[in-house]
């Protein structure tokens, strides 16, 4: 199971052909995640656009096939650790991010798909799979 970024996701629906390739081949593995912080990022791009119903409805479509996880009291505490870790070492990372890899990680999930690899690859837990 992989987890999908927002990075990803918008590539996908600006019909990037190396995100849509990689999505048609990740479809053959099973079912995708992502999270509710990641559903926030991706349908704030949606009400900013000019034909906002319509850039709704694509990227809800979009969304409708996958699995979307809450941020919750488990993925709260291990962001919490995350970011302790992170700190110490001096590396800190988006908020945003740090709720998505606690999310990933509080569920086992230990691959995202995704564009960051600024952000991600700091967090040693995880594998950043980029297109």
């Amino acid at each position: 199971m992989k987890f999908l970024d927002t990075s990803f996701l918008i590539d996908v629906i600006r019909k990037k052909a190396s995100s849509e390739e990689l999505l048609r081949e990740l479809d053959k593995h099973g079912p995708h995640v992502t999270n509710t912080i990641v559903v926030h990022e991706f349908l704030v791009g949606a009400y900013g656009a000019k034909d906002y119903e319509k850039e709704l409805k694509v990227r809800n479509d979009l969304l409708s096939r996958m699995i979307v996880l809450d941020f919750d009291k488990n993925a709260a505490g291990k962001s919490a650790q995350i970011e302790a870790d992170l700190r110490k070492k001096g590396e800190l990372i988006g908020g945003a991010d740090i709720l998505i890899v606690g999310t990933m990680l509080s569920r086992g999930i230990k691959t995202i798909v995704s564009n960051n690899t600024k952000h991600f690859n700091k967090v040693s837990e995880i594998r950043v799979l980029t297109w």
